[in-house]
């Protein structure tokens, strides 16, 4: 086809048809430049339908991710809502006589007290696209703005866990050794199923109380002294405004959950 065209450019000017070659040329050019961007489209077309499968592909792990994330912040949510009615009901214990205290019940409520539940999301996609510079594939401004703002949110729930764990390990739990003998109650963790699923994540198999191995403690001493109050008093109020904190994350997430939804129905 090059030679073709060649030919008819020097028979024109062996002609001395110089107006027609500069016609001809031109018009050369034209096909050429017509060509070029025929072929910039079609690649651009490509590359868009390529983009098109990687993003329904990186929304489609987003989901999957966001999914879990939500379900493990309901989780937690979950558990400390528990702990605050364990708390309470150790409150309400101190009023009763020691003869009408289910130790059982005490014990389990207590061991529910000691739980440090924390939110630890799963982010790999989040930061693989936020690393790699991929986050552009995502073409929902709005969507990309609180995948990246996403992390950053957690920092206030994060200082609010560390200080509820710190609460229950150095001090609460020390303070339970000294005053209570703690053995039963931790074996009543083990036998508290549906918790300890919770709190795991984990299904077990029915294991074999190992509470026997133990002999009930008198609650007395643990339930009149003062500084049980205010531990209680302590875990209640962080607790509480952990799991405020845990609300605006869950509703972070179910946001971007939407998002990403409306995105995969397009």
């Amino acid at each position: 086809m090059i030679k073709f065209f060649r030919k008819i450019r020097q028979k024109m000017l062996t002609e001395n048809k110089f107006s027609k070659y500069l016609i001809y040329a031109i018009g050369e050019i034209v096909l050429v430049v017509i060509g070029i961007l025929i072929a910039l489209q079609i690649n651009n077309w490509n590359q868009s339908n390529q983009n098109k499968k990687q993003e329904k592909q990186i929304l489609t792990q987003l989901l999957e991710e966001y999914q879990s994330n939500l379900n493990q912040i309901n989780s937690k949510i979950f558990i400390r809502n528990e702990i605050l009615a364990s708390s309470i009901k150790l409150l309400a214990y101190r009023n009763l006589e020691s003869t009408l205290i289910n130790i059982d019940s005490l014990d389990r409520n207590l061991s529910r007290t000691i739980t440090r539940p924390t939110f630890d999301p799963e982010l790999s996609v989040s930061n693989e696209l936020t690393n790699s510079g991929k986050l552009y594939l995502i073409t929902n401004a709005e969507l990309r703005k609180k995948i990246s703002a996403f992390p950053s949110s957690l920092s206030e729930l994060k200082e609010e866990e560390i200080i509820t764990v710190n609460l229950v390990e150095e001090r609460f739990y020390l303070f339970l050794m000294e005053h209570y003998q703690i053995g039963r109650l931790n074996i009543e963790f083990l036998d508290d199923e549906k918790f300890r699923k919770m709190v795991t994540q984990i299904t077990f198999n029915k294991e074999k109380s190992l509470k026997d191995l133990f002999e009930p403690s008198d609650p007395t001493q643990l339930l009149k002294h003062p500084d049980f109050e205010d531990y209680l008093s302590l875990i209640i109020v962080n607790t509480t405004y952990t799991n405020d904190q845990s609300i605006g994350v869950k509703y972070k997430i179910e946001k971007i959950i939407d998002l990403i939804s409306k995105e995969l129905k397009k």
